[in-house]
């Protein structure tokens, strides 16, 4: 232990901010840090702070749905985190990583731009589906209004769905306007909602980045049932 204090004597290398949300199994981590490090982080991260507690988090090594996985939902226990609290992440090199600073944040634009619950006007655009018993079976999700016509807009061929559980999951993008206009994501749609526990009355935010190049991956979540 008193190898990984000497870190925190140090200013860190890099870093990002991300949220603990308590219905949120897993850490959302920024994919610009997770790009400019990639090389050099490995599958288990060492979390550390100032009064040296310590913890194990697991890393899930992919770029487009970068996510801490085990031991991220018992950070609170060890580092007594509170609700929906903003935490700032020191990269030491290697393993290590400190928690700098935590704040629990009062208004959701107060969290970072990559985040999924994030909505800093400008950087995203997001659209709500509700599901109903004929949605959730079919093997496809036809898409309506503002919805279709921003895919269609953004000539997407796929779609990339990142879900709060770790689940990515590639849809292919079928348009067609003969014999009439149809937009839709599938096949494989109804095996995805049963993956990640989407009922018939959920409804989903399906939130598209506007920043970064990889704008065809859409954080799909639940936001009521």
């Amino acid at each position: 232990m008193e190898f990984y204090k000497d870190y925190l004597k140090v200013p860190p290398i890099g870093g990002f901010t991300t949220v603990y949300f308590p219905n949120q199994k897993f850490g959302e981590v920024d994919p610009t840090f997770v790009e400019e490090f990639f090389d050099q982080l490995p599958a288990k991260w060492k979390i550390l702070d100032f009064h040296f507690d310590a913890h194990i988090v697991t890393f899930n090594k992919d770029k487009i749905h970068p996510l801490l996985l085990d031991g991220w939902h018992e950070m609170t226990d060890v580092f007594d985190l509170h609700q929906n609290e903003v935490v700032h992440l020191g990269y030491y090199g290697n393993d290590v990583f400190g928690i700098l600073a935590s704040k629990t944040f009062v208004t959701d634009d107060q969290l970072p731009n990559f985040h999924s619950r994030c909505i800093t006007p400008g950087t995203f655009v997001r659209f709500q589906v509700q599901l109903s018993r004929d949605t959730v079976n079919n093997p496809y999700l036809s898409l309506w209004n503002e919805f279709e016509s921003f895919v269609r807009e953004s000539n997407f061929n796929v779609l990339t769905a990142c879900c709060d559980n770790g689940t990515k999951t590639v849809f292919q993008v079928s348009i067609h306007d003969v014999p009439f206009k149809t937009t839709t994501i599938g096949l494989g749609w109804w095996a995805f909602c049963r993956q990640n526990g989407f009922r018939s009355g959920d409804v989903l935010c399906f939130k598209f980045s506007l920043q970064g190049p990889a704008n065809n991956v859409v954080r799909v979540f639940k936001i009521s049932h």
